[in-house]
């Protein structure tokens, strides 16, 4: 039941936050899954990553990231070619869950339909800590090769700013997330993430209505450009919003329509007319945003 915008993001938020229920479907499985990779492949560690782990997970459709720590000895030079070895070993393991498969840079294990149930574990390399304590690792880079990547640092970075905002930046990238989810746009969720905390870090409150409109405003602009990893500004890391050219253009296109409809609805928000600026918002979230009941 919302009358305002600001109290249809704060139901769509509670909607959008995992139950303790998919909390534990997405722990179930966790203990079959590290019995064999430590068999399989002498994994030494085994720990949650992506939005599950960080906050920033969408109820049912979010799925569950697993970093796998393997051995040098274990791992191939092809990060392809480990992968594949992975995925073998685990449908061993589960023969009969259907649909076992590499998506890199993980393998995917559909334990179920809903995202919690959805279980993918990248593989990694341990490479020791960066300048500021935080463990950092190699992943397979989607083309054969291996990348850097700091997960836990990311996540403190996140829960710095989000911390000092009230904690109305999660949720931001929650509604991020949700949009891209909503539409199928095909942009990288860490880009997003990454994305709205950068801007956020330069704000002092957060209106989601506002800041989403913003968002939307400055990835168009700039073209979903490639920009500096935040937390590593000096190395030379940069993020990418889509895997392809063809991809980028059509994430442009929802992101056209996303920044116009979000201009409209704040329009007819200021205006007071509230029934119309839910229905903008309505349109983003592709029918899903809460129902105007004033």
């Amino acid at each position: 039941m919302a009358v305002t915008v600001e109290a249809a993001f704060n139901e769509l938020l509670n909607r959008l936050r995992a139950s303790r229920a998919e909390a534990a479907i997405a722990a179930s499985h966790r203990e079959s899954i590290r019995l064999k990779l430590e068999r399989s492949f002498g994994m030494t560690q085994f720990f949650r990553s992506g939005s599950f782990g960080n906050g920033t997970n969408l109820s049912g459709i979010s799925d569950v990231d697993y970093f796998a720590v393997i051995p040098p000895e274990n791992l191939n030079a092809d990060s392809s070619a480990t992968l594949a070895a992975i995925a073998a070993s685990l449908r061993e393991r589960f023969p009969f869950t259907v649909g076992i498969r590499v998506n890199s840079p993980a393998v995917q294990v559909p334990f179920g339909l809903d995202g919690a149930e959805m279980t993918e574990i990248v593989p990694v390399l341990s490479t020791g800590t960066t300048v500021l304590g935080f463990r950092q690792f190699e992943m397979p880079d989607c083309n054969g090769g291996w990348m850097f990547s700091a997960p836990e640092s990311h996540n403190a970075y996140v829960q710095k700013i989000d911390t000092r905002l009230n904690g109305r930046v999660k949720p931001l990238i929650r509604f991020l997330k949700a949009w891209k989810a909503y539409r199928n746009v095909d942009i990288r969720s860490f880009y997003l993430e990454m994305r709205a905390a950068a801007y956020a870090d330069n704000e002092q409150t957060i209106v989601y209505d506002i800041d989403l409109k913003r968002l939307f405003d400055t990835m168009l602009n700039d073209g979903l450009a490639d920009f500096p990893d935040p937390r590593f500004p000096n190395d030379g890391f940069m993020i990418s919003a889509c895997t392809t050219p063809f991809q980028r253009v059509g994430a442009l296109t929802a992101l056209q329509r996303a920044k116009d409809w979000s201009d409209e609805a704040f329009s007819f928000r200021i205006a007071g007319q509230h029934e119309r600026a839910f229905g903008r918002w309505d349109l983003i979230f592709n029918w899903n945003f809460p129902v105007f009941t004033g």
